[in-house]
């Protein structure tokens, strides 16, 4: 009796030809997803740069537009009439440095006294002032000190037209006799528009008086 034993030679080879494909497929994959990485990032990279292209091209424009203007505003010039020249230097000649008057105020303020309000309307300046007295002192004379104090103390009586008394009240606060008084400051001559208007209207009547 003859026995028959098949041989299948090619068994080996077959599973070693199906390693290498899943290798290969393996491989394939990787590179796949290494190039969608690849083209992920490359697209981020394009969208960063245009955003900062359309940045720079916005300030760009900005700073050309601002260029044109200052340009234009060169070319244009300024126009200046006499009217603003004058009222300019009337503005500089009348203008009153008030720090500077209050800093002054701060430094001859006499011991005992004190300022309780300041008030600006009108050209008129009021200060207001409080002062320790006794029974010795006259009110008189203690506001009398105060305003000739000021009127000779040339940094403060600049550009002022008058410095007067204005009015005062005596009271005893916790037991302290204290004098309360105002002085007013004038700026400026109340009366000067008034006398340029009735000087005016005098050399108006006289140009116009009819002649025989």
């Amino acid at each position: 009796m003859v026995r028959i034993f098949t041989i299948n030679l090619n068994k080996g080879e077959g599973e070693l030809v199906l390693r290498q494909r899943r290798q290969e497929r393996r491989s394939f994959l990787v590179l796949g997803l290494l190039a969608l990485v690849f083209v992920v990032l490359g697209g981020l990279t394009w969208a960063q740069n245009e955003a900062l292209d359309d940045v720079i091209k916005s300030r760009e424009d900005k700073l050309a537009r601002i260029q044109y203007e200052l340009d234009s505003l060169k070319r244009e010039g300024t126009n200046v009439s006499k009217d603003d020249v004058t009222a300019l230097a009337n503005l500089e000649k009348e203008r009153f440095l008030w720090a500077r008057r209050l800093e002054v105020l701060a430094d001859v303020l006499p011991q005992g006294m004190s300022v309780t309000g300041l008030e600006l309307q009108n050209n008129r300046f009021l200060l207001s002032c409080i002062a320790q007295v006794d029974s010795t002192e006259k009110e008189f004379d203690i506001i009398s000190r105060f305003v000739d104090l000021l009127k000779t103390t040339p940094d403060f009586r600049q550009g002022m037209f008058e410095i007067k008394f204005d009015k005062s009240l005596r009271k005893n606060l916790e037991g302290q006799d204290c004098l309360l008084f105002s002085v007013e400051c004038v700026t400026r001559d109340p009366d000067r528009g008034k006398r340029r208007s009735r000087s005016t209207t005098t050399q108006v009547g006289t140009s116009t008086a009819p002649t025989s």
